[in-house]
């Protein structure tokens, strides 16, 4: 009886320590841009998105998740994106964008203005299709990856609903 009572509080035990595999882990160090380049291995960012509305109304989404796929150019994911709280999240990107090479593992990008794409189901035969959404145009897009932090600003003017400007800073993922 007590070898069970004992094994009992080993799992216990094991089962508290384990509570950090839910948390995000980043990485040391960047090794998906070299020479300022990007090598053709997805980089993905989580860290939170600053939203601020033509009015002056904040909606801070501190789990933004950003991705970015490349070699020569970028398409950049931003995932279950929202610019305001009711909004409802939707899969956005920004598709074949060039970028500046950097030094080391850096790069940037400024592009005046881009529309995004968004992911909506198909009609027929279920799934998704990648569809440009000229009513949210970007505008003033910056971005830069310095190492393992990501750093992205843009406008955006959605027809009825106002202007948006969205501030994101991310940490490399494992």
């Amino acid at each position: 009886m007590k070898k069970l009572l004992l094994c009992a509080c080993a799992a216990l035990v094991l089962a508290a320590c384990n509570d950090n595999d839910d948390q995000p882990r980043f990485a040391a160090e960047n090794t998906k841009v070299e020479n300022g380049s990007l090598t053709g291995s997805n980089i993905h960012f989580l860290g939170t998105s600053t939203v601020t509305s033509a009015k002056g109304d904040v909606y801070v989404d501190p789990q933004s998740y950003f991705e970015f796929a490349g070699l020569r150019d970028f398409t950049l994911y931003m995932h279950r994106t929202r610019f305001a709280a009711a909004m409802p999240a939707m899969e956005m990107r920004l598709y074949a964008q060039p970028y500046t090479p950097g030094t080391g593992a850096s790069l940037s990008f400024a592009l005046p203005s881009v529309v995004p794409q968004v992911s909506v189901p198909n009609a027929v035969g279920g799934g998704y299709t990648w569809k440009d959404f000229p009513s949210y145009t970007l505008t003033d897009v910056q971005g830069t990856i310095d190492n393992t932090l990501c750093r992205i600003s843009f406008t955006c003017n959605v027809p009825k609903l106002g202007s948006y400007r969205v501030e994101y800073e991310g940490r490399m993922l494992e």
